[in-house]
């Protein structure tokens, strides 16, 4: 078009430059097309002047997940209304040599970057012992420079809309918009509280394209054990295509091996704990493995991603498990993958309804959670409360803690006070701690108790503190 353009009249010249400067806009619509603040500290006056909340988005220069945020998040008709209402502030962590490959943050300089992340680690996210923040990170802070709620790593358009406008909610803003269709919290959540990791995290972040492809260099010269778990880890955390397929490929390599079958089973659980949906194929390939153990693996860590792509593998393994020890992992991938799933509903409500299995109709009672606001979900939710007897009513309770359902808080509420077991008083207790703005780990043990699944899901009931890897935990 644009080689077209001195050929023709100057009328139709200027339209179609016109045309052409209009197209190129929407091609290259960037973060520079948001209003960002260079300094926190004047982005915390016009807050303060303004009574809005600001939004520190923070960043490492070549990380996969930081460049799908500059590329995709911050562009998006969905986030763009939002970003409008709030304050914004930009840390980015570079090499002084890679300055110029900075995105174009309106008027930001080099500096101020590092000035914002400085100020950033002495006020709201704790450095560990090696002076490293997890990155990506995005933090809410109200008007007053308090912490709403953060999420480190990964996070997409519909989940950064249901932030931006839960911190607008506890910052009293008067108008809250309404939330987009599909809006739910990230996995990766906390409320009140910034992410600290661990002290043996060196990078904080996934690996930069030159770092993977010399660490999967040196490493496909010999045998990987256990040793060489934590470089296992950190590409598993590295959300590249090509992390994945390295990781695949030493999955089927110590399958051969018949000897290391048990790091299989442990790698495929760290990939639902750590590793981005780029790593799903590899996930999914492992759920007709002949070890049960490894099956219920799989079915954790869909669960814990809850990425639509993984409800075909998670349906067909959970209407061809026999094993007692696994189907009641099933149905919660299901629910979980099929949270917004009609056929998926039917199937999680069939099992909560009639599967003989009581620890399958629990654990379905459970997985509801992750379809909640879905109104037959809410519906039988609420029968539970009314009708079933513990451990079914507390797992209701439970399901509508994790689904974050602030309309049954007075119907939980109620149940305190009549006659309850201690447990089932516990449980009344944290769900509503839920409720009134805590955070989700509030209920891992109570989950954990009433579903007696052994398998940690660390990603659901994220703590402030750890990289997502700590194998007391795990």
């Amino acid at each position: 078009m644009s080689a077209r353009l001195p050929r023709l009249q100057s009328v139709h010249s200027f339209a179609g430059a016109l045309v052409a400067a209009l197209l190129l806009a929407l091609v290259n619509v960037g973060p520079s097309r948001v209003a960002w603040v260079a300094d926190v500290d004047e982005a915390l006056d016009e807050a303060a002047a303004e009574a809005r909340v600001v939004m520190l988005a923070l960043g490492e220069l070549g990380e996969g997940r930081t460049r799908l945020h500059e590329k995709r998040l911050y562009s998006s008709k969905v986030v763009a209304p939002l970003l409008a209402r709030t304050v914004n502030v930009a840390a980015w962590s570079f090499d002084g040599k890679e300055a110029k490959r900075l995105p174009d943050f309106g008027d930001m300089e080099p500096i101020q970057h590092r000035g914002n992340m400085e100020a950033v680690k002495e006020r709201w996210i704790t450095p560990n012992e090696k002076d490293v923040i997890a990155l990506p990170h995005h933090v809410w802070l109200s008007p007053a420079g308090e912490v709403l709620l953060s999420c480190p790593f990964e996070i997409d358009e519909l989940e950064f809309a249901w932030c931006t406008t839960e911190a607008l909610r506890r910052a009293g803003a008067e108008e809250i918009p309404d939330l987009p269709r599909g809006a739910r919290p990230p996995r990766r959540l906390l409320l009140g509280e910034t992410f600290r990791t661990l002290d043996s995290d060196e990078i904080g972040r996934g690996l930069l394209p030159d770092e993977l492809e010399a660490m999967t260099a040196e490493m496909q010269k010999r045998f990987l054990s256990m040793r060489d778990q934590r470089a296992v880890f950190e590409i598993m955390f590295t959300d590249e295509e090509d992390a994945a397929a390295f990781i695949e490929k030493q999955l089927g390599l110590w399958d051969l091996s018949g000897m290391a079958q048990g790091i299989v089973d442990g790698v495929v659980g760290l990939m639902g704990l750590v590793s981005t949906s780029a790593f799903l194929d590899s996930i999914t390939a492992e759920a007709t493995s002949e070890r049960a153990v490894r099956r219920a693996q799989v079915a954790v860590a869909l669960e814990q991603l809850g990425d639509p792509d993984g409800l075909s593998a998670a349906m067909k393994a959970w209407k061809k498990e026999k094993d007692p020890s696994v189907r009641p992992e099933w149905i919660r991938a299901v629910a979980a993958c099929g949270a917004d799933d009609k056929g998926a509903l039917r199937v999680v409500l069939k099992a909560a309804e009639k599967d003989k299995d009581e620890l399958v109709r629990r654990s379905a009672i459970l997985g509801l959670g992750h379809a909640l606001p879905q109104e037959r979900a809410l519906d039988f939710l609420r029968e539970q409360l009314a009708e079933a007897a513990p451990p079914d009513r507390d797992a209701a309770v439970l399901a509508l803690a994790l689904g974050r359902c602030v309309e049954a808080r007075g119907e939980i509420a109620a149940l305190a006070e009549g006659e309850l077991e201690p447990e089932s008083t516990e449980i009344v207790e944290a769900a509503l701690a839920v409720l009134d703005g805590g955070n989700l780990y509030l209920i891992e043990d109570h989950v954990r108790n009433v579903s007696e699944s052994e398998l940690g899901r660390g990603r659901l009931f994220f703590r402030s503190t750890g990289s997502g890897f700590d194998p007391e935990r795990r």
